[in-house]
């Protein structure tokens, strides 16, 4: 078995303001590329190199009283454009020159343990709004079921979001497989808290094994 492997990491933000926190939606389409180069797997969350990007949700009165309603969250200015828009795209590229081995195995995760935590001064206190209020809605899903399809973060480390096999050995001779999903995040709303602005981050990860 190979004991080399490629790991890279991506980060997210997820903001809410007045008693928020949000979710999104995801798509992906698989392009499969015959390939002889070295092997790497590559992983980009919105914009391309260092960015963070945000995602905020506002929680109005509109959206509180009598019913609340889950809200959309909206991706910061430095966002890419996507489709459907106001999206954050996940682009997952995995690299796989010929081995006798014969396959790989691509594996995206998500930390989201660490909650949406009231900014000092905002008004919330000491109160962190738990990631499993924030879910997303897939579009353009492959009907493998491999990529991210629609769901909600449930608070830990290892939230598997994406799995998907890239073969190497004979007849393939290597492989590219590109993944790409369009996530529409979205807070379900669905418990007031104490208005204020809350901050959080997810963290990414893609491994191939």
């Amino acid at each position: 078995m190979s004991t080399s492997r490629t790991v890279e990491r991506a980060r997210g933000w997820l903001l809410a303001a007045a008693a928020a926190a949000a979710a999104a939606p995801a798509g992906a389409v698989f392009t499969f590329t015959p390939l002889d180069t070295p092997r790497e797997v590559t992983l980009q969350v919105g914009s391309p190199g260092n960015l963070v990007n945000e995602v905020r949700f506002t929680v109005n009165n509109a959206a509180v009283a009598p019913n609340p309603v889950p809200v959309t969250g909206i991706p910061s200015n430095n966002t890419p454009n996507t489709s459907p828009a106001g999206g954050v795209e996940i682009i997952v590229t995995t690299r796989m020159p010929p081995s006798v081995f014969g396959s790989d195995t691509m594996t995206l995760t998500v930390d989201s343990t660490q909650g949406l935590a009231c900014v000092g001064g905002s008004g919330c206190g000491t109160t962190v709004i738990p990631f499993t209020t924030i879910g997303w809605t897939s579009y353009n899903t492959d009907p493998s079921g491999q990529d991210i399809q629609a769901g909600t973060f449930n608070a830990t480390a290892t939230q598997q979001l994406a799995t998907y096999t890239v073969y190497t050995g004979f007849p393939w001779t290597g492989q590219s497989v590109n993944m790409r999903n369009v996530l529409v995040f979205r807070y379900d709303n669905a418990t007031l808290y104490p208005s204020g602005t809350y901050e959080g981050r997810v963290v990414y990860t893609a491994t191939n094994l």
